[in-house]
């Protein structure tokens, strides 16, 4: 990928555990951390052009979670957020240093990971944000989710054939040609026989969200910004309004134009969207 000479390439670290986990570290030496979290069949590269549009005055870290990208599968299935919050508890165990209290960040199912993560360890983060989560869901969408684990694991005779079958989920929004390809081959491994697939565990699609986001939101002890892209499906205009009122810590902002893949579409607004949160919390 080409990088700004401002914005190196990201490290790359394991964490050994159960289950081992893999993460991306951008400007390892700033005082200020972020911690981001991807969504479903994603994976800790989606955040790069966050990243590289940030400022160069907070470390990144950018987790895999498990079942996806670099991190190791579970078996049997464990994919809840109660799971994934654990594994955030364990990253910062791992990587914080002194008594450092980081921004926790994610994205759709990442951010009901962080949700989750901010209700169960309270004094973990210094504030926490959701980017376009679903607040509540339906019958229909739950049997859309189970309906996905069901699907067949597809594989592609090359990488080329498999990068240009590469699709988001939902398929929609101007992103960048470039920026979609750098996600498909991050996004892509190659499998035993040769072939080659998108490199996550279907058994994380396990039918629902897992999280009632509005109950989780009554508990949450600390700043906590809603992040919504305006043409979101996802997180309507509504729910997302409900959750703000359910929490007098929380509050919701709109990146216009956007759709739910705004981190992609709109790296740019949502860098400056977390900048601006943490100056108003007042860590700059």
């Amino acid at each position: 990928m080409t990088q700004p000479e401002s914005h190196p390439p990201p490290h790359s670290h394991l964490l050994e555990g159960s289950p081992r986990l893999h993460y991306l570290e951008w400007n390892p030496e700033a005082r200020r951390t972020i911690v981001l979290l991807h969504g479903n069949s994603a994976n800790a590269w989606w955040w790069e052009p966050v990243a590289r549009a940030i400022s160069p005055e907070f470390r990144i870290l950018a987790l895999d979670q498990r079942g996806h990208g670099d991190s190791e599968w579970v078996r049997p299935p464990s994919y809840t957020p109660a799971d994934y919050a654990g594994d955030i508890a364990r990253l910062l165990d791992h990587a914080s240093r002194g008594d450092e209290t980081p921004m926790v960040a994610g994205h759709s199912m990442g951010g009901l990971s962080v949700l989750a993560f901010a209700e169960r360890h309270p004094a973990r983060a210094r504030a926490i944000v959701a980017i376009d989560v679903a607040v509540t869901s339906s019958r229909g969408r739950d049997r859309y989710l189970r309906r996905l684990k069901s699907l067949p694991v597809v594989t592609y005779p090359d990488l080329e054939t498999a990068t240009a079958r590469f699709r988001l989920m939902p398929d929609e929004g101007s992103i960048d040609a470039g920026i979609l390809r750098e996600i498909a081959e991050k996004s892509i491994a190659r499998t035993e026989d040769g072939r080659w697939t998108l490199k996550f565990d279907r058994e994380s699609f396990f039918g629902s969200d897992g999280l009632a986001v509005l109950e989780a939101m009554k508990k949450i002890q600390v700043p906590t910004l809603l992040v919504r892209a305006e043409h979101s499906r996802i997180m309507t205009d509504e729910a997302a309004r409900e959750a703000e009122a359910s929490n007098p810590l929380a509050e919701l902002v709109t990146i216009l134009g956007a759709h739910h893949h705004v981190l992609l579409e709109n790296p740019a607004a949502v860098a400056q969207v977390l900048e601006t949160f943490a100056k108003n919390v007042g860590w700059a």
